[in-house]
C-alpha cells in the first residue's frame, strides 16, 4: 500500500514538472495546445511591433515626405541630450533633424533645430512626455512652443519646434498621420 502511494505521488510530481516545462503559449478555449501557425503568427506580430516604430525608421519616412529635413540623426545613450534613452520612464529610441524655420544655432539634436522623434514602450509613456512638455511651456512661455503629433499606435511622439511655420507643421502632421 505504501509503495502504491509513493508511486502515485511520484507520477503526480512528474505531471506537475512536465506542465511547468511546457510552452508558455496560451491554450485554445478547448484546452488543446495552440497550433504552430498561431504561435508563429504571435511571434511575427511581436516582431513587427518591436520594429515598426523605431525612431530612425520614422525619421526616414518623414525625410521621404519632402519636408526639407536635413542633418537627420539617431541618438544613442551618449548623444541623447535629455538622458532619457533606455532609462526608466524614458523613450526606447530617438532621432532628430533640422527643419526649415528651426534654429540651426540651437543645441545639437534639440527640438529647437526643428524636429525630434521619440518612441516609447507604450502610448501612455508618449502621452505623459507630451503632457509634461506642453505643461512646462504653458506655465513658462519663455520656454517656447511645440507642436506634438502621435504615430498611429500613439507610441511615437513627433515634436516640431514652434519656430517652424504653421504651414510646414501641418505638412509634418499629415506625414505623421500616414505612418
Amino acid at each position: 500500500m505504501l509503495r502504491r502511494r509513493i508511486a502515485i505521488l511520484g507520477l503526480a510530481a512528474s505531471v506537475v514538472v512536465l506542465a511547468a516545462c511546457s510552452s508558455t503559449a496560451e491554450p485554445s478555449p478547448t484546452g488543446a495546445p495552440p497550433s504552430p501557425a498561431a504561435v508563429a503568427t504571435t511571434a511575427v506580430d511581436k516582431t513587427e511591433a518591436a520594429t515598426a516604430l523605431d525612431a530612425g525608421a520614422i525619421m526616414k519616412k518623414l525625410s521621404a515626405a519632402g519636408l526639407g529635413l536635413t542633418a537627420a540623426a539617431e541618438q544613442n545613450e551618449d548623444t541623447d541630450p535629455n538622458d532619457l534613452l533606455g532609462r526608466p520612464n524614458g523613450y526606447t529610441s530617438r532621432a532628430s533633424a533640422d527643419l526649415p524655420g528651426g534654429d540651426k544655432s540651437g543645441e545639437k539634436y534639440s527640438v529647437e533645430r526643428g524636429l525630434v522623434v521619440e518612441v516609447f514602450a507604450d502610448a501612455d509613456g508618449a502621452k505623459r512626455r507630451s503632457d509634461y512638455i506642453q505643461g512646462l511651456q504653458k506655465e513658462n512661455p519663455i520656454l517656447g512652443t511645440e507642436w506634438h503629433y502621435f504615430t498611429g499606435d500613439e507610441r511615437g511622439l513627433v515634436r516640431v519646434s514652434g519656430k517652424v511655420k504653421p504651414s510646414l507643421a501641418k505638412k509634418v502632421e499629415a506625414a505623421v498621420s500616414g505612418l
